[in-house]
This record gives structure tokens, C-alpha cells and sequence, in this order.
């Protein structure tokens, strides 16, 4: 788990971005001819039962869901931010909203028919719809102007996800079945490990974000801790699941990349990651991914960051 940073971190420091720039080599856990995609079956669903269940209360979260709303934040002490935080916190925003894409993307795959995970789902689309509020709130008040300049790739992704995916996606994963659902619960830590780092990251460079952000923290913790142990509990002795979960670890992309303006969320990563503490804190995200079984040796995080910073460019 990664240390949750100070907000003391100096946000004029800006040596160059954490990541590497360089592909090659990260994945020396993947796919090497170990057989372990061997069809054999073990990937069944009732053997991991009881591993995925211990440990986290989701009764009691989903009983009494985090829901930062607007009104709980004094917005007044919050004004004239500057640009380079207000676009960080605009591309978050943005990730925050995309929980209900993100929410049919699932219901179209075998993770629908999981009890524990429609129900976490509930509350977590709960607390992301009034997060991306929140934030929302913050740009009203500093008289944020939307960037409305969509590149063309984007927009026909975006076409290509709305009218094509749900259809491809709901027939390829629901061949694969069970160790999908295992898969899916990877990349969904990984996201939110790359946006609670995001968060502690603006509060460091911007004080007064500090309480809207521990707020945003608690919430987080309880999406990586379900993450976490669901990831853990279906990868555990399944050689099959693993294998995937490196497919789709190594297909992973910073949130919101896809439909967003690479060159623009490339400026943001550099505000908010280009501090030498980063170098730390991105390691030990890649140690958690590392650490769940099948997974040894990924360095996604720093890969990902590595192909952004081929693209920041300073004062961006």
C-alpha cells in the first residue's frame, strides 16, 4: 500500500518525470512458456469461494458509503487556485465521471453475475458520481472553462466503445468466464491506486486542497482494500487467471487516456508526478501489483508513466 504523502511535498520542484521511457524489460513475469494457460479448468468459480469473501465488511460499506457531496466543502477558501492544479483537478474529474461507462463495461461481462461485486459496485458508483461533483464544484468556483477540444482519435474511440465494445466485449469475456472477473479486479486496483497517488499528489502541491483530499482518501482505502482482496483471493492458485491478469495488465492505461488528449493529460502527470518523491511513491504501487500472485516482476505504473513523459512537454 502506498504511503499516503505529506502535503508539505514542494510544489516547485520539477526535475523530470518518474517514468523511464522505456518498454522494454518491465514484464519479465509474463507470458514465458510456463504452460499455465493450459486449459485445465481450475478456474471454476467455487474454489476461490471463500478466499474472496474473508476480510473486508462489505455490509458495512455498503451501509454507510463515503458520499462527499459539494456542501461539505468550504468552496470559498478554495478559490483562485492556479491553472496547472485546476487542470489536474478538471482530468480528475473527468475519471470520476466515467463511472457509469465504466459501469456498463461490466455489466456486459461474467463480474455481473458476481453477488459481492454488483453490490460494491452500488455504493461505489455512489461515491464516484458525488466525488466528480465535488470536484465539479471546486472548477465552478475558480470560473474553470471547459477544454472542449476533443482530438479526432478520441472522439472515434469513444464512437467505436459506444456502438461496437459492449457487443465484443460482453462474447470475448464471457468465453473466458471466471478468471476474466479475476483480470478485471487488477486493473480496477490499479486505477485506483494511480488516482488516490493523484489526489495526495495535488494536495501536496496545494495546501488548501488538503481536507477535500483526506476526504477523497477514505474513500479510496476502502476501493483498494475490496480490490485488493478480491484480486488476490481469485488469482491465488489459479494459473490460468494470472496469465490473463498479465494480458490486461500489460494492455492497462492511465485513467482517462483513452477518450482524453494524451499531450494534455501528459502536462498534468508531469505537474503532479515530477518531484523526486514520486519516484518512491510510484515504486511502491508497482510493488502492490507486483506482490498479487502471477504478477511478479510488473512494473506497470513506471512503463505507463514512461510513455507519457516521450510527451510532456514543459509549461504545458
Amino acid at each position: 500500500m502506498t504511503a499516503t504523502e505529506s502535503p508539505s511535498g514542494n510544489a516547485d520542484t520539477q526535475p523530470q518525470p518518474v517514468g523511464d521511457g522505456n518498454d522494454n524489460g518491465d514484464d519479465n513475469g509474463d507470458d514465458n512458456g510456463d504452460g499455465d494457460d493450459n486449459g485445465d479448468g481450475d478456474d471454476n468459480g467455487d474454489d476461490n469461494d471463500n478466499a474472496v469473501r474473508a476480510g473486508f465488511d462489505l455490509r458495512g460499506y455498503t451501509y454507510d458509503p463515503q458520499g462527499l457531496r459539494p456542501e461539505d466543502v468550504d468552496l470559498g477558501a478554495l478559490t483562485g487556485l492556479r491553472q496547472k492544479d485546476l487542470r489536474a483537478i478538471a482530468h480528475l474529474a473527468a475519471v470520476e465521471h466515467q463511472t457509469i461507462r465504466l459501469l456498463r463495461d461490466v455489466l456486459v461481462t461474467p463480474s455481473h453475475a458476481e453477488a459481492r461485486f454488483t453490490a460494491f459496485l452500488t455504493t461505489w458508483a455512489y461515491e464516484q458520481y458525488w466525488l466528480a461533483e465535488t470536484l465539479d464544484a471546486v472548477l465552478e468556483v475558480n470560473g474553470w472553462a471547459e477544454e472542449e477540444d476533443v482530438p479526432l482519435r478520441a472522439r472515434m474511440l469513444r464512437s467505436w466503445d459506444d456502438r461496437v465494445m459492449p457487443t465484443v466485449r460482453a462474447v470475448r469475456t464471457n468465453i473466458l468466464g471466471e478468471k476474466f472477473v479475476a483480470g478485471h479486479m487488477v486493473t480496477g486496483l490499479l486505477d485506483v491506486l494511480v488516482t488516490r497517488l493523484a489526489h495526495q499528489r495535488l494536495a501536496a502541491l496545494e495546501p488548501r486542497l488538503v481536507d477535500l483530499v483526506d476526504a477523497v482518501l477514505r474513500t479510496k482505502e476502502q476501493h483498494v482494500r475490496f480490490y485488493t482482496e478480491q484480486a488476490r483471493g481469485r488469482l491465488e492458485g489459479h494459473p490460468d487467471a494470472q496469465r490473463l491478469a498479465r494480458r490486461m495488465v500489460r494492455g492497462w492505461s492511465w485513467p482517462g487516456a483513452r477518450f482524453g488528449d494524451r499531450d494534455r493529460i501528459a502536462g498534468v502527470l508531469r505537474h503532479l508526478l515530477a518531484a523526486p518523491c514520486c519516484r518512491q511513491l510510484v515504486e511502491e504501487i508497482d510493488s502492490e501489483v507486483a506482490a498479487l500472485p502471477g504478477l511478479t516482476g510488473q512494473r506497470v505504473l513506471r512503463r505507463e508513466l514512461g510513455r507519457f513523459a516521450r510527451r510532456a512537454a514543459p509549461g504545458r
